[in-house]
């Protein structure tokens, strides 16, 4: 009878470290596949940029689709034709830094600038310095890992501090640990400009016997005007459609000859346009 008992409390014992061995490789499972779906995601919003010119912005209104204007709210999973919600069954967050839901001038003029304003990060892989993001993706986890009451977690001790329940003053990326559960991917603005801009620099050469004026026909605006025989330089995006006119803001005649002509789209690195 003794030696039934103890070759019960062997079989308990193994039953009991096989449930807890099978719990852990479960978590470890859906922890894998939502690391996936978030690098899904990250690609689509890349993808969505180099399309577009520009990032969505986020979903308020919980059907999926962007919400013009909104730099923060939900994934919009539905813009991006993504599936809807991570292995946890919840949407993920999302926030954009608002100088990039515009236009790829506006965007990439920024990027090129540095941003300024939300979303920031600290990650508490390196310095808990905060810094600015292009956007930010995060999973809420399986379960309210700090108890407060929202699935999205935050720390607020110790060197590496963040709040991911509305971001403020900092988004957090931080390693599983008791109280923390999140899962976040962000994007950086030298990834997300190596993507989608390109810049040249347009050199304009005048002797055409008056001032011509130098416009940016893609964004209706001009860049400068130049007396005669005087010339200027300006770094404009790849792909700029640019005219030489007589006349300022878009109103005058196209200036001819010049060489090349135009109006012109240009691309490259370098361009000259040369009025003889």
């Amino acid at each position: 009878m003794i030696e039934i008992a103890i070759v019960m409390v062997i079989i308990g014992l193994l039953a009991g470290g096989g449930i807890s061995l099978m719990g852990m490789l479960t978590q470890r499972k859906a922890r894998n596949e939502t690391i996936d779906y978030l690098k899904q995601a990250e690609t689509a919003l890349i993808s969505f940029a180099g399309i577009n010119g520009r990032l969505p912005w986020a979903d308020t209104s919980g059907n999926g689709n962007e919400n013009i204007g909104a730099p923060s709210g939900n994934l919009p999973y539905q813009t991006l034709k993504l599936i809807p919600t991570d292995p946890t069954k919840r949407v993920l967050k999302y926030a954009v830094n608002s100088n990039l839901g515009t236009d790829r001038t506006t965007s990439c003029t920024t990027l090129r600038a540095g941003l300024s304003g939300g979303p920031a990060v600290v990650d508490a892989d390196g310095a808990a310095t905060s810094f600015q993001t292009a956007a930010i993706l995060i999973s809420a986890g399986p379960a309210d890992a700090d108890g407060d009451g929202n699935v999205f977690d935050r720390i607020g001790t110790g060197s590496h501090q963040g709040d991911n329940t509305d971001g403020s003053p900092n988004f957090l990326r931080y390693p599983p640990i008791n109280g923390f559960d999140d899962l976040v991917v962000y994007l950086g603005e030298h990834q997300l400009y190596a993507e989608i801009c390109e810049f040249l620099s347009l050199a304009v050469n005048n002797n055409s016997g008056g001032t011509v004026y130098v416009h940016n026909r893609t964004q209706g605006s001009d860049l400068g005007a130049l007396a005669d025989g005087t010339f200027g330089t300006y770094t404009i995006l790849s792909g700029t459609q640019i005219e030489i006119l007589n006349g300022s803001g878009g109103s005058g005649a196209t200036v001819l000859p010049s060489t090349p002509p135009t109006p012109l789209a240009l691309a490259g690195h370098g361009f000259t346009i040369t009025l003889p």
